[in-house]
């Protein structure tokens, strides 16, 4: 996944130099569009949340402590765009298991894994950027990790509320596949996370319709 990170960082500092209102809703209209090319998997995760998080330190780490209030709206919404690509990633996952006899069951065990991983990860790449940062954007940081550690996020939300019955569903589809020694048919890497970057965009254009004041100055969409 080519993605434009500077563009990237330089829309989620412009949103948190912008309405105060706005913040986690042009945030998370950011990372979608990011998340939402090419292919969703743990790199693209990690990569563009790096990013994000490095466009609100950057917006931040001016001499304002009202930008504490932005930060953190930023935080949320990147944890909203996060909960999205989870049920995104789940959707894919339903998907796959419904046509088991398509899908390496490697590969959508693989997917599974990091649908579980998708909250400890976030959190991980939180607390990295808070000790990455200086002054105000540092303790900022820092305490929304741990208030995240404490309290859960959305995307973990997200992810516990099916991930139970995902799993029993994966197990079912394993024996079944195991039992009968069917060769399936789509083995090639990536192609779920495809299918999750797919359904991903769908969510998105629901959450952010097009033609939306959001729109405006465009959405930091990744070029290349």
């Amino acid at each position: 996944m080519n993605q434009d990170f500077e563009n990237i960082e330089r829309d989620v500092g412009a949103a948190i130099d912008g309405d105060p209102a706005k913040v986690a809703e042009r945030v998370r209209t950011i990372t979608l569009g990011a998340l939402s090319h090419g292919k969703l998997d743990t790199d693209a995760l990690k990569q563009v949340t790096d990013a994000v998080l490095r466009g609100a330190q950057q917006g931040i780490e001016r001499p304002d402590r009202e930008r504490t209030d932005a930060i953190r709206e930023a935080v949320r919404g990147l944890d909203e765009a996060l909960a999205a690509a989870a049920q995104a990633t789940l959707l894919a996952v339903k998907e796959a298991v419904g046509r088991g006899s398509e899908y390496s069951r490697q590969e959508i065990r693989g997917t599974l894994d990091q649908l579980g991983a998708m909250e400890s990860n976030f959190l991980r790449t939180l607390a990295d950027a808070g000790r990455g940062a200086t002054g105000l954007a540092r303790s900022t940081l820092h305490e929304l990790a741990e208030h995240a550690r404490n309290s859960g996020t959305a995307v973990g939300g997200r992810v516990a509320n099916a991930g139970a019955d995902l799993t029993r569903a994966v197990a079912e589809l394993t024996r079944e596949q195991l039992q009968s020694g069917v060769q399936t048919l789509r083995n090639e890497a990536g192609l779920l996370a495809a299918l999750a970057s797919g359904m991903l965009r769908g969510i998105a254009d629901r959450l952010h319709p097009a033609g939306s004041d959001n729109d405006k100055g465009g959405p930091g969409d990744p070029q290349g």
